[in-house]
């Protein structure tokens, strides 16, 4: 952007955009947590007593509360940042027993059909939570027949038992005509009346509008009572009617009563074939309540538009888990399209729209319990975790401005901005901030401080040729702007497509990514380039030093190095794999195998904190365990209580049938093998926490991975579609071997990565996973560097009897200095992290700094060899008349064949 008045107006109007957006989110963190629970409690309030008051007055009221911080302004937390509500889920396959026989295969076990319900109840579960949430929430197998559901940041209990437990099953009923109810109800009334004395007419009322007699509040218990033993009585209640009532009345409603219906017993149409259903604003309402409209597809539209046909004229009532929400008048035919009208509140709107469209409840659900739990990391970890980060980040913006002087004070300015943006987008978009997003930000810190590097190098060389301070600048930005570009693009294909076919945590990694990577290049190419200009064209700044890392005559020969750099790599990721494959299932944490599930009571003194506990079971032999506060705020616990999952489960042991001390010869001790459990190892080591260490556990479960199937599907699935559209965007703007050159070099980086962490024993969870994600970004954007320099310089040196290899040593030389720059500011963070993070994130951190460096490795030794090597075969091709089609591109007009057809002139 050349126009400098644009360019200022453009900037000044994103940084009020991310002031906006960041202020609530700020100013909600230095409240206090019983300020947070009041103001919540009074936005709630406000929102239930809403009315249409109209855009002005409803402007007004946004912005005071936008003032004082409005939670729905805030950056949402993931459940391993923030806590939130832990509900375990049993269900009831009792009532389900009279049909197995019928719809289940013949050699099924009970143990079969127990998980083919926790299957669909899962599912279903799912279905609804992850519309629900914008956050990440997490649902696990418990046993056999339960499912834990954990869901960040809620507070309302009630809330999410209503989404959890709703059976959502809709149905439509033919309602009887009014004369026919009353003769239906009047003979009730006379049956009661003769049999008990009970005037059931008393207790109804007439009424003052609508056709359906009405109950007030304080006697609808009675009438469901009388209803219930009415159905009893044969003939009271004509075959084929039944009765039902009305949801009970919403605070603003004139009239505080239930209404009565005479309907069909059997529905004429149910919510099969439902394809969606939506939450909208009741325009025809006084009170700003909600409706529910919904759709059906072709074939349920069609059965629709059939009874409504025949039934033009007569009421239709539109049940929900047996309440009539409403009935109204047929008055034409409908057929895939209607509407459900009852006076909802916005969020009665939109959880019914979920439960409607994820379906009903393959059996009855039981509340085994529900608590509020603590971050999974814990108060200390996070405190240790976001110290250690800014700590990092200061270290990287001090460096910055030492080693480029007023240049890096530039860079360091855009470094805050981009931190801004990011902040912003994050509120905007909704999206939730977890340790993978974090693992998202910390590669966006490295991309930031990567293209000012890029930027500010080129500007050094454009000065080196003599460029005036001036035409550096402006030469730097423009020869540094492709560079940019590319390394971006190709993260945010990578981004893209994790986030379209990724789901949970890699949705959460890749949609802060994505954003990272946007701001990144806004804030290198038109923040820090208006601050620039500013600064030389006023002639504040007319002379640009930088320290140097790298002389400019440096002449490493790497590429001749290259057999004995892929050999070693070759070694590490044998010996690396192989291990892994010997480890098996003991690679994995309790994300991705089956664990162990937990509730104990501590007791011993008041002060127990999370960490203590991690601490204690890690020092007892469990890898990375995950420790939660449970039922935070709740009376009559006893102690303090902790939810616990480990990946270990039960498992037998041969141990001797007496201590070995009493045994003559221990070698040869008599052994029975014995169930080792869980629970008594993690009783031991918590045993001087608790007053009773027998009363110590509340429950155990077994519980099933928190990353499922389906999401290991999803996230692979993604991996595969994003390296393929990376060789082709590379195959587009470079080569084919190129790309072929950048996947190599990926891949590369996450098999050593895997290896090492074998090697060291140490176990893959959610959080390791962001890091590997990690790892791939910045080696695509390590390589890309290279390649871009390495493209470039083929074109210049073309034809001036340099040979390829020769070429591409120049070129790595060339971006040699930035290389090691960007590694060492992203090792700031990386390393400080893994030193004073804390044991729960100090496998993310050690994958990343693995990553960072390994990255920086086989960008020099694995993806340029590879493509040399490609060219090297390409070239003994066009030596001997065999050229593939389409194969043209920078070097390839003009070879000689000298000694090595590979080493040919460029």
């Amino acid at each position: 952007m050349k126009n400098p008045t644009l360019r200022a107006l453009l900037i000044a109007a994103v940084l009020v955009w991310a002031i906006i957006y960041v202020y609530p989110t700020i100013g909600w963190m230095t409240l206090s947590s019983e300020e947070r629970e009041r103001r919540t409690e009074e936005w709630q309030q406000q929102d239930l007593d809403r009315r249409d008051v109209g855009i002005i007055n409803g402007f007004v009221s946004g912005f005071q509360r936008w003032a004082r911080f409005d939670r729905d302004w805030v950056i949402n937390l993931g459940l391993d940042l923030q806590g939130g509500i832990n509900m375990v889920v049993g269900f009831d396959i009792t009532q389900a027993e009279a049909q197995l026989v019928e719809s289940f295969p013949d050699d099924w076990t009970r143990t079969d059909i127990l998980r083919h319900f926790q299957e669909q109840t899962l599912r279903t579960i799912q279905r609804r939570v992850f519309e629900f949430q914008s956050t990440e929430p997490i649902i696990t197998r418990l046993g056999e027949d339960k499912i834990q559901v954990q869901l960040p940041g809620e507070r309302d209990l009630d809330r999410a038992r209503d989404l959890i437990f709703k059976s959502a099953y809709l149905t439509f009923h033919l309602v009887a005509m009014p004369d026919e109810q009353r003769e239906v109800f009047l003979a009730i009334d006379r049956h009661f009346e003769t049999t008990r004395n009970i005037n059931f007419m008393g207790l109804l009322q007439t009424p003052i509008e609508g056709p359906y007699l009405w109950i007030p509040q304080e006697n609808i218990d009675r009438v469901r009572t009388l209803v219930e033993e009415a159905r009893q009585v044969e003939g009271l209640i004509p075959e084929g009617r039944d009765i039902a009532f009305s949801g009970a009345p919403q605070p603003w409603e004139q009239h505080q009563v239930y209404r009565i219906y005479l309907l069909d017993k059997e529905p004429a149409l149910t919510g099969e074939g439902l394809q969606q259903a939506f939450a909208r604003r009741d325009e025809t309402s006084l009170h700003g309540s909600y409706m529910i409209l919904f759709g059906f597809d072709s074939r349920s539209g069609q059965r629709m538009g059939q009874v409504t046909e025949a039934n033009i004229g007569n009421p239709l009532a539109i049940v929900i888990d047996g309440v009539v929400e409403s009935a109204p008048r047929i008055n034409e035919r409908i057929t895939t399209n209607g509407q459900i009208t009852g006076n909802f509140q916005r969020e009665e709107a939109v959880d019914l729209a979920i439960a409607l469209r994820s379906g009903s409840m393959p059996v009855p659900l039981v509340e085994e319990s529900s608590a509020q739990v603590g971050a999974i990391l814990g108060r200390d970890l996070i405190r240790r975790g976001v110290t250690s980060s800014v700590i990092g980040i200061t270290i990287v913006v001090i460096f910055m401005a030492i080693y480029y002087l007023w240049a890096g004070l530039v860079a360091d300015i855009a470094l805050v901005v981009n931190a801004l943006l990011v902040l912003a987008a994050l509120a905007y978009f909704n999206a939730t901030l977890t340790l993978p997003g974090i693992a998202g930000l910390i590669l966006t810190v490295g991309m930031a401080v990567d293209a000012n590097v890029l930027i500010f190098e080129r500007i050094r060389e454009e000065l080196r040729n003599g460029r005036s301070l001036l035409a550096a600048v402006d030469s730097g930005y423009a020869r540094a702007t492709t560079t940019i570009l590319d390394a971006n693009v190709t993260t945010l294909i990578a981004a893209a497509v994790l986030m379209q076919f990724g789901t949970g945590p890699i949705e959460g990694f890749a949609v802060t990514l994505s954003i990272g990577v946007c701001t990144s290049v806004f804030t290198a190419l038109i923040v820090s380039r208006a601050i620039m200009d500013f600064l030389t064209q006023r002639k504040i700044v007319t002379k640009l030093s930088m320290l140097s890392v790298v002389r400019p005559e440096t002449k490493f020969r790497f590429l001749e190095r290259r057999n004995v750099a892929l050999a070693g790599s070759a070694v590490v990721i044998v010996i690396g794999l192989v291990v892994f494959g010997v480890r098996g299932e003991d690679n994995f944490g309790v994300d991705f195998t089956t664990g162990t599930n937990m509730v104990v009571a501590l007791d011993a003194r008041e002060d127990i904190t999370d960490q203590e506990v991690r601490d204690r079971l890690t020092n007892a032999g469990f890898i990375a365990p995950v420790v939660q506060l449970y039922g935070m705020g709740d009376v009559g616990m006893p102690g303090t209580q902790f939810l616990i999952r480990v990946s270990d489960v039960t498992r037998t042991e041969a141990r001797p049938v007496a201590p070995i001390e009493d045994v003559d010869d221990p070698e040869v001790a008599p052994l029975i093998e014995q169930d080792v459990t869980v629970s008594g190892r993690i009783q031991s080591a918590l045993a001087d926490l608790s007053r009773d260490p027998a009363e110590m556990v509340q429950r155990v479960d077994t519980v099933g991975p928190a990353v499922s199937a389906q999401l290991r599907r999803d996230a692979v699935l993604a991996m595969i579609y994003a390296l393929f559209l990376i060789v082709l965007y590379l195959w587009f703007r470079f080569e084919l071997k190129f790309s072929l050159g950048a996947v190599a070099a990926l891949t590369h980086d996450v098999l050593i990565t895997l290896g090492v962490f074998a090697l060291l024993g140490r176990q893959l969870n959610l959080p390791v996973v962001a890091a590997i994600l990690t790892i791939i970004g910045y080696s695509l954007n390590d390589t890309i560097v290279v390649f871009d320099r390495i493209r470039e310089d083929l074109t210049l040196y073309r034809g001036r009897g340099m040979t390829y290899i020769e070429i591409m040593n120049l070129s790595i030389n060339q971006t040699l200095s930035r290389t090691l720059l960007t590694s060492m500011t992203t090792l700031f963070v990386t390393v400080v992290l893994f030193i004073f993070g804390g044991d729960a994130i100090n496998d993310f951190a050690l994958a990343l700094c693995i990553g960072v460096v390994v990255g920086t490795y086989s960008s020099i030794f694995v993806a340029s060899p590879v493509v040399y090597f490609i060219q090297k075969y390409w070239s003994k091709s066009v030596v001997h008349g065999a050229q593939p089609a389409g194969q043209s591109g920078p070097g390839s007009r003009r070879r000689k064949n000298k000694k090595n057809a590979a080493e040919s002139t460029a």
